[in-house]
Parts: structure tokens; C-alpha cells; sequence
């Protein structure tokens, strides 16, 4: 029971993230809304093949998720990651010629986020997994380290990913005072 004089602040409204499926807050402390619209830039890598892949995936679309979801979609996009029988530490060495990369994060309403990963197969992009977000092990996600044997296919996908994503901090940072 609180003391006598601290009164209890507003209660906030929860509702359910199509992404985590957990009840987060309405608002988040700083009074901003805790949902974020979803457009095709923050789901998806920008390839033809990766889009008609979405088409194989049922379920509804949610157009919203959580802030702490959206920074993680910003986070997973584009990231290079190992298959799932590869062994060792990812650290530990540069992607070999089966280093797929994460084409889409798709918030399924009621059921979390599906994740696409694709693989070059003789030089065209091919959905060759569809994850839950929830059981993705972090493990297998790489770095490039060199180029090393990564598909050309992948890698040039990547390297656009990692241009667009400069290109937009950029632009959203704010101008710097030079000293003179």
C-alpha cells in the first residue's frame, strides 16, 4: 500500500503488439504513442524476389506494432545470418557462400512476426526458411568481416541495405556546428 500522501498517477491502457503478443502500454513515459505504422521500408529489403515471396506467407498483415518491435525490425533487416546446421561461434569467422541474409519481417496479427531468410541459389534470391521471430536463435546471425565467399547476390543486397540505412541517418541527423 503506497504512503499516505503519493497519489497514484493516470492509469494507461495496454493493447497487444501484433509482433511480441505482449501488452505493452498505450503511451510510453515521454507521453508519445507506443505504436508504430509499418510501411514496405521497414519490413522489407527493396528486390523483386523478396516481394513476390510475401505472397507465400498466410496470414493478416498488422499494420502496427510496439516501439521496442519496430527498433528490433530496424535492427534484423538486412542482416546477414548462417543456416541453421552451421556450428561455431559467428564471431569467430567472415560468412561463407551459404550466408543468407533477412529479407522481411512480417507482423502476422495474432501470431507474431514471421521472419523471411533467403540464400543465393544459382544467382537468384530464394526464400529458403520462414521463422517465428520468438525461436530465430541469435547465434546464427554474422557479420561480413571481409567478403570472403558470401554470394555476390547476397552481398550486393546487403551492401544497398547498409547505403540506405547511411543515407537515411544521414539525413535525419541533425547539422554539426564546425569549429573554425
Amino acid at each position: 500500500m503506497p504512503p499516505s500522501n503519493v497519489l497514484q498517477g493516470p492509469r494507461i491502457a495496454s493493447w497487444t503488439c501484433h509482433s511480441c503478443r505482449t501488452a505493452v502500454p498505450r503511451l510510453l513515459p515521454t507521453g508519445e504513442h507506443n505504436r508504430q505504422r509499418l510501411n514496405e521500408r521497414r519490413m522489407l529489403l527493396p528486390d523483386p524476389q523478396i516481394q513476390a515471396a510475401l505472397a507465400g506467407v498466410p496470414g493478416p498483415r498488422a499494420g502496427e506494432i510496439c516501439v521496442a518491435c519496430a527498433d528490433t525490425y530496424q535492427e534484423l533487416l538486412g542482416s546477414l545470418i548462417r543456416p541453421p546446421w552451421e556450428d561455431g561461434d559467428p564471431r569467430a569467422s567472415p560468412g561463407l557462400n551459404d550466408t543468407g541474409i533477412i529479407g522481411a519481417l512480417l507482423p502476422i496479427a495474432g501470431r507474431g512476426t514471421r521472419v523471411l531468410i533467403f540464400h543465393a541459389v544459382d544467382g537468384t534470391l530464394v526464400n529458403t526458411e520462414c521463422e517465428d521471430l520468438h525461436q530465430l536463435i541469435h547465434d546464427r546471425l554474422t557479420y561480413p568481416g571481409s567478403r570472403g565467399a558470401i554470394a555476390p547476390r547476397v552481398w550486393a543486397l546487403y551492401q544497398c541495405h547498409l547505403a540506405d540505412r547511411y543515407a537515411a541517418s544521414v539525413a535525419e541527423s541533425p547539422p554539426r556546428d564546425h569549429p573554425r
